[in-house]
């Protein structure tokens, strides 16, 4: 891979970006915009120098958070859908730069002026913070904080622009921008931990043991552990498994987008697991939040990871349909690369259980096992596993038709049927409520009723879990269906 200095769209991007005349502007607004926020701050603090620096340094470091969080959020954001609509991705594509070596172009590249305009405000800020009274490290620390913070942004940023063909994908990275920045509210949950997702958290506890938010304790793996650390770990594992979706799909058509092989999925599937356990906090598990509690959130987190398996796994037409062909002939099984998505699914509910198993026989010395209700949580996750398989084949039918988005019209069509069956519901739930039961167990939701735990569960569920075998016989049937179809191919004119 080349250096990335010397990456030639990164340099492309530097030499469009980066003019002498542009480069000039920005940094004389970017002095002059830190010299009216110094008059500012030392019209409010004129009488004490050090709180004055104090309060210029805070000032000058949430303006570069939010500075480059958004524009490295809009631009990367736009990186490929953008090329797409000019109909220049193409000339992209078939250089010979790798995947990679375009992803780094593009992450460095598009936000090259956000990130000159923030390096011409470091040295004020880090100024302003040493003479405020904070130490090196720290502003060391917040400077690697905010690099790895943008990084991140960025990613999330170019990995939504390379699943779309609008440009107005920037939204997707700004949209990833916020809801990061809202995590804080995680401080107080039973996973503190997860509030270093939040950048806001680990800037205001690096910065100071009088900071908002430095009584709350994130732990990992049960152990004490500090935000500014964890938030690193964080985003390089979650930037990493981008990075990975990205280098495999970014040279690709929208069609043949797969942004995980079958066993990288399992292991996204195993990381969540170990991520929800691994910042669970056990001091939270009391009377208030028993571990049955715990058990059943666990199980319908694991609801949403199997459906973006199942996502990520979907095959399109043309590797499908070869598939399909091998597996008549006897060369490929149900568990091929090229297959259908439903079978990766059971490795990944089977590996949900086992670190429910785990944590419980972890925790055994100070919770008994039979608290956490396993049997319950195996229900459960049999409910889900079931209804996702049938939602992912329906999705896997729907990328087969010649609609328009078929997975967007697809996921609408569910959304469709579940507000559908549970309004039904309700309705019948007033007007004779035994009934009520068996409508509502055509959704997975319904196992969180509390008429029965383990096998003991509402005869509903048992009935709605039964009634999705033939509705996914079906879908098979209807996938075997289009995919026995021959080929269209043009008619030759006669000689």
């Amino acid at each position: 891979m080349l250096r990335f200095w010397r990456n030639p769209e990164l340099v492309r991007h530097v030499r469009a970006e980066l003019r002498a005349a542009r480069a000039l502007t920005a940094a004389v607004i970017v002095i002059v915009v830190c010299a009216l926020v110094g008059l500012a701050c030392w019209s409010a603090e004129r009488h004490n120098p050090r709180d004055f620096f104090r309060l210029f340094y805070a000032w000058l470091t949430g303006m570069q958070y939010v500075f480059l969080g958004f524009w490295c959020a809009s631009a990367c954001g736009q990186g490929i859908a953008r090329e797409r609509e000019l109909k220049t991705y193409d000339f992209l594509r078939t250089t010979r730069l790798s995947s990679g070596e375009l992803m780094v172009g593009k992450l460095l590249g598009a936000p090259v002026l956000a990130y000159f305009s923030v390096g011409c405000s470091v040295p004020v800020s880090f100024l302003a913070g040493v003479l405020g009274g904070y130490r090196a490290d720290v502003l060391l620390g917040n400077y690697v904080l905010l690099v790895v913070f943008a990084l991140l942004v960025s990613l999330v940023g170019l990995w939504g622009s390379m699943l779309v063909e609008k440009s107005s994908a920037g939204a997707i990275g700004v949209f990833g921008l916020i809801a990061m920045t809202l995590m804080f509210g995680m401080v107080e949950s039973p996973f503190p931990g997860l509030g270093a997702i939040s950048i806001v958290i680990p800037v205001l506890t690096l910065h100071g043991p009088h900071a908002p938010f430095s009584g709350a304790e994130p732990t990992l793996f049960g152990l004490p552990a500090s935000f500014p650390v964890l938030t690193l770990v964080l985003y390089v594992t979650l930037g990493a498994w981008l990075v990975l979706m990205l280098t495999r799909n970014l040279k690709k058509d929208l069609q043949q987008i797969r942004l995980l092989s079958r066993w990288q999925a399992v292991g996204l599937a195993a990381y969540l697991n170990l991520l929800f356990y691994a910042l669970l906090d056990p001091g939270d598990i009391s009377a208030s939040l028993t571990p049955k509690d715990i058990a059943s959130l666990a199980m319908a987190i694991n609801a949403m990871i199997l459906f973006l398996v199942g996502l990520a796994t979907l095959t399109p037409y043309e590797k499908l349909k070869v598939w399909w062909r091998r597996r008549a002939a006897g060369e490929e099984s149900y568990f091929s690369a090229q297959g259908l998505p439903w079978p990766w699914l059971l490795p990944a509910a089977a590996l949900a259980y086992a670190f429910l198993v785990a944590e419980a026989a972890g925790l055994h010395a100070t919770v008994p096992i039979h608290q956490w209700r396993l049997g319950a949580a195996a229900i459960q996750l049999l409910v889900f596993l079931v209804f996702t398989t049938r939602d992912i084949l329906f999705l896997q039918w729907c990328n087969l038709t010649h609609m328009k988005r078929p997975i967007v019209k697809g996921f609408l069509f569910l959304c469709l049927y579940y507000a559908a069956v549970g309004i039904v519901g309700l309705v019948v739930d007033i007007m004779y409520a035994k009934l009520s039961g068996y409508v509502l167990g055509l959704t997975p939701y319904y196992v969180f009723n509390s008429h029965g735990v383990g096998l003991r569960a509402s005869p509903g569920i048992y009935v709605g879990l039964v009634l999705q075998v033939p509705v996914v016989v079906f879908i098979l049937r209807a996938i075997g269906g289009r995919l026995q179809r021959p080929a269209l191919v043009p008619a030759t004119s006669a000689a």
